[in-house]
């Protein structure tokens, strides 16, 4: 094969837990098959800020218009470093065995050259696949070459590569994933010894309620404040709060500017009044 090597096609994962939706740490690996197809076809795999980027001469392109149904599907597992993903990630596996699985039959095209592997706006509920044989998604998930489970797998058809090479451009295959919410609980450890203390949002967005007293462990009580919202998930949250006295004369500012949550914390608990339980993400003030 000769001539330059151009980018062929990209590789990409969104997440709106990160700031300007990118991916975070994923590292997409092609199996060990996809991986000998690549290199019989002389493409190179480069790592990209929010995926991969696959680079070919103009003989892998044209192998790749000329013939698709010659070639094998383009597989990939895409690992989190994160270890948090599942947690921050708004999708909740049916069982332990399911694992999230993307392929291109499944493409809508965005805009020119941009495809999305999920009929929605975001990935949902329908990207888990049931890992029983003899489905493609039992096949990937069974036999791993490194020790971590992916987070999920991209599939890529032949044809449907084809199909988006013939438009011009280099194709990005992309999937997209939401954050999940939380309410947000504050314990403040140490007692304003105050009457009438409340959170405070200074964009006027949250509201929270006074929930008493929490007897920690150790007998220590905390006071305690749940947000009336849930919260998407964010790396870097922008929210502005802050304790206040709210007395007869007026308020008072007692803590300036409150932590804002981390998924450091975040459990489940019923919700006020019902049997339904609630991600809650806790934040602990001394």
């Amino acid at each position: 094969m000769g001539g330059a090597y151009s980018i062929l096609l990209q590789l990409s994962a969104e997440h709106a837990y990160f700031p300007a939706a990118s991916a975070g740490n994923v590292q997409f690996e092609p199996t060990p098959q996809c991986a000998a197809l690549l290199d019989r076809l002389g493409i190179l795999r480069r790592p990209a800020a929010n995926g991969l980027t696959l680079l070919g001469q103009p003989a892998a392109r044209a192998a790749l218009l000329a013939a698709p149904e010659r070639l094998d599907e383009f597989e990939f597992q895409v690992f989190a470093v994160d270890r948090h993903f599942s947690l921050y990630t708004a999708l909740d596996a049916p069982d332990a065995e399911a694992c999230l699985y993307f392929h291109s039959t499944q493409a809508r095209q965005e805009q020119p050259g941009r495809w999305r592997l999920h009929a929605a706006e975001q990935a949902d509920q329908t990207a888990w696949s049931q890992a029983v044989a003899p489905n493609k998604a039992a096949a990937l998930a069974g036999p791993s070459f490194r020790p971590a489970r992916p987070a999920f797998f991209m599939v890529l058809a032949p044809a449907d590569v084809a199909a988006a090479l013939a438009g011009g451009q280099a194709p990005v295959f992309l999937v997209r994933f939401g954050a999940r919410k939380s309410h947000w609980k504050y314990y403040f450890l140490s007692d304003p010894g105050l009457p009438h203390p409340a959170i405070v949002d200074l964009d006027g967005e949250l509201r929270f309620t006074a929930r008493g007293y929490t007897a920690l462990p150790g007998k220590r009580p905390a006071l305690t404040f749940v947000s009336e919202q849930a919260v998407e998930m964010r790396q870097t949250h922008a929210q502005r709060l802050q304790l206040r006295e709210q007395g007869e004369l007026g308020e008072r500012i007692l803590i300036k500017r409150l932590p804002n949550a981390s998924v450091a914390a975040v459990g489940r608990e019923l919700a006020e009044g019902s049997t339904v339980t609630v991600l809650v993400s806790e934040i602990y003030i001394p």
